[in-house]
């Protein structure tokens, strides 16, 4: 539905003038960089969409490892999961995943995918939403609307539906499938990796984003740089906006002295029947009933997006208690001006036209969208609005439009007004291979309060010109000499590998356990990045470290307890036990709960405890192993984690093998892999 209304073409004119006029002015800075040596800063990467290469894969998490990155996100699909049938969950990809990741020193950065993938920018697969979903809420009722098989979908203004997402007038009816999912996912990987997961991210709508499905392949000609298509047509969607217009007005006459219109029933209140001239006749942003229609859409879709987070918040409940939430809006940076301005913003929900879009105290319209952490920040987690297409710059002219500079500024800036923690993305991979497009982030960085980056994708990041800038990035913002983030002992107890990372508390690094073996010349070197960019010896047992300085020589057959102060480069490699005599056996455990170390504790025939090395995930299950060289016929033993935590029962080696096997909380000793 619209009411017409004709303008003077001076009027128009001059419209278009003041808008562009306070466009090219720019961004005004709001709250300054906050990123430099923040301890919220973040540097992540980005999976494939779907791992097939998993030596290229490991070659790259090992590449951005070394320089400084943080953790992986790694799209969990809904539709891969769960695709056999309802509540009929397979986690083997992700198991595999996840020990890659994990198994390289990175945390994880789930992002619950709702979506399918496949039909947008840079999809290399197809993964659509579970099939059985669709049957199984046709026939459903909710909000007096009898859904049929097109029921949970998006509806454009041409007709057409979308499959990508459910819409979000269903999410009411739909809440309990991602319910059930996340209550799958903490089943499974709660324990495990309780302490991995550094933040959760919740798939709001297509590619993950927080918009309707508004320039997506359901449509014709609705793709950059168009205004997208309105999509707002599900009978859902109508009755939703037929039920806000009443609650508003009160009553069909009061709608109708507001929009100037002459319906006699509230089934006559509906979406613009002529959406083309909706947006270049300017209603949309100029009418009562245009902006009415906007504020109802735009609400919407930040009411859904609450509902999803609040619906997976609780489904967390109290597991990973460290993982903060996340969430994402695109940038969608074309069609600002020109002849329907801020148009393709508005068909993907994004603003509101009731307020001044160009106005501080307004967000330049985004002060809703980007407001809905603070209506979730009550949760007891922190959380993160993510925002897309840093390294692109402004492109002012036809057909584009395009303001993505200026946006990332309005973007950044609202968010810093509203106490917002914001993180930011490329939008498109081969943006950052580009010292172009790293300018811009880095200026985006420099300017606004952004907090953390997550390239788009490992690839592009794992050698080139994309590698050199985003160390260099993360040098800039959280400098080595400063904070580290990593330190590694490596010595001939490890076969000088990565095998004894160290955990820092304030400024000192530790590692206990750290057992030396019986050949002579036994040393140690420490390794801050892992690839022995930035290392430190030193000479004797105590003292202060030096850069590339030579190997710190200990005892042989000997546990030591290792620190290392970062700030004043102080050391200590202090004795601890020593190993038993007798003959060799290996124990193999299970982990319970994810962790950075295991170690094995004994008595009764030998004293003292004796780190384990992680030996993969083999049987759908994490192992750990250690050698007890030279140990008796019989001894008891139990298991603790860098977590400080101890796996009961108590266990008795009675001889039964040279190689046994324990599951956590079993007693029993196995001669054979369970």
């Amino acid at each position: 539905m619209r009411t017409r209304h004709r303008h003077a073409a001076t009027g128009v004119i001059a419209l278009a003038l003041s808008i562009i006029a306070t466009l090219i002015v720019g961004p005004t800075s709001a709250t300054a960089a906050t990123a430099t040596n923040n301890p919220d800063f973040s540097a992540n990467v980005m999976a494939p969409l779907e791992v097939s290469n998993w030596t290229e894969f490991g070659n790259q998490l090992a590449t951005v490892e070394a320089y400084g990155v943080d953790a992986v996100t790694v799209d969990v699909w809904w539709g891969k999961v769960e695709a056999a049938g309802d509540n009929q969950f397979n986690w083997s990809y992700y198991d595999q995943v996840f020990s890659a990741i994990t198994s390289r020193g990175l945390d994880i950065v789930p992002i619950f995918s709702f979506h399918q993938c496949g039909g947008n920018v840079g999809d290399t697969c197809n993964i659509p939403l579970p099939s059985w979903l669709w049957g199984k809420y046709t026939g459903a009722t909710l909000n007096g609307v009898t859904l049929d098989a097109n029921g949970l979908k998006h509806r454009s203004e041409q007709g057409n539906y979308s499959n990508e997402t459910v819409q979000g007038w269903a999410t009411q009816l739909v809440q309990n499938e991602y319910q059930a999912f996340t209550q799958a996912f903490v089943a499974r990987y709660g324990t495990t990796y309780a302490t991995r997961m550094q933040e959760i991210n919740v798939s709001l709508g297509p590619a993950g984003e927080l918009r309707y499905p508004s320039y997506n392949s359901h449509d014709s000609g609705t793709g950059y740089p168009t205004r997208g298509a309105l999509q707002a047509y599900s009978p859902l969607a109508i009755t939703s906006f037929q039920q806000w217009a009443l609650a508003k007005y009160g009553t069909i006459a009061g709608i109708n002295a507001a929009w100037g219109s002459t319906v006699t029933t509230i089934t006559q209140v509906q979406p613009p029947s002529n959406a083309g001239f909706f947006f270049s006749s300017g209603d949309y942003r100029t009418t009562q009933y245009g902006k009415d229609l906007i504020d109802w859409y735009n609400k919407s879709l930040v009411d859904h997006g609450e509902r999803m987070l609040d619906t997976v918040l609780a489904a967390l409940g109290t597991s990973f208690p460290g993982a903060e939430i996340g969430y994402k809006i695109p940038g969608v940076h074309w069609s600002m001006t020109g002849p329907t301005p801020r148009a393709a913003e508005v068909a993907a929900g994004l603003i509101q036209t009731s307020v001044d879009m160009y106005a501080v105290n307004t967000g330049r319209g985004y002060a809703n969208i980007v407001g809905l952490a603070n209506r979730v920040a009550d949760s007891g987690r922190g959380v993160i609005l993510h925002f897309t297409c840093l390294e692109f710059t402004d492109e002012n002219f036809a057909p584009q439009y395009s303001q993505a500079k200026t946006l990332v500024g309005w973007v950044g800036a609202e968010a810093g007004r509203q106490n917002v923690k914001i993180k930011g993305e490329n939008a498109l991979a081969g943006g950052i291979t580009s010292n172009g497009g790293w300018d811009n982030v880095n200026q985006a960085f420099d300017t606004y309060p952004y907090l953390g980056m997550t390239v788009l994708r490992v690839g592009e990041v794992a050698s080139g010109t994309g590698a050199t800038r985003y160390a260099q990035f993360i040098q800039k913002y959280r400098p080595a000499g400063s904070s580290w983030n990593s330190l590694y002992v490596r010595g001939t107890n490890n076969s000088w590998g990565l095998g004894t990372p160290m955990t820092k508390s304030g400024d000192v690094w530790t590692a206990t356990n750290v057992s030396f073996g019986s050949a002579a010349n036994q040393r140690f070197k420490f390794d801050v990045r892992g690839d022995w960019s930035l290392n430190y010896g030193g000479s004797g047992l105590t003292g202060t470290a030096v850069q590339s300085g030579g190997d710190i020589a200990v005892a042989a057959n000997t546990t030591y307890t290792i620190t290392f102060n970062e700030v004043t480069k102080a050391y200590a490699a202090t004795p601890s036990s020593q190993p038993p005599q007798g003959s060799s056996v290996t124990v193999h455990f299970a982990e319970w709960q994810s962790a950075t170390s295991y170690s094995i504790h004994t008595w009764n025939g030998i004293s003292g405890t004796f780190p384990m090395t992680y030996e993969g995930f083999i049987n759908g299950r994490h192992w750990w192993k250690v050698t007890l060289a030279n140990a008796p016929s019989s001894f008891g033993f139990t298991f603790t984690n860098s977590n400080g935590n101890w796996n009961a029962p108590d266990r008795q080696y009675a001889n039964q093998a040279s190689t046994v096997y324990v599951l956590p909380g079993s007693a029993t000793v196995s001669t054979t892999r369970p």
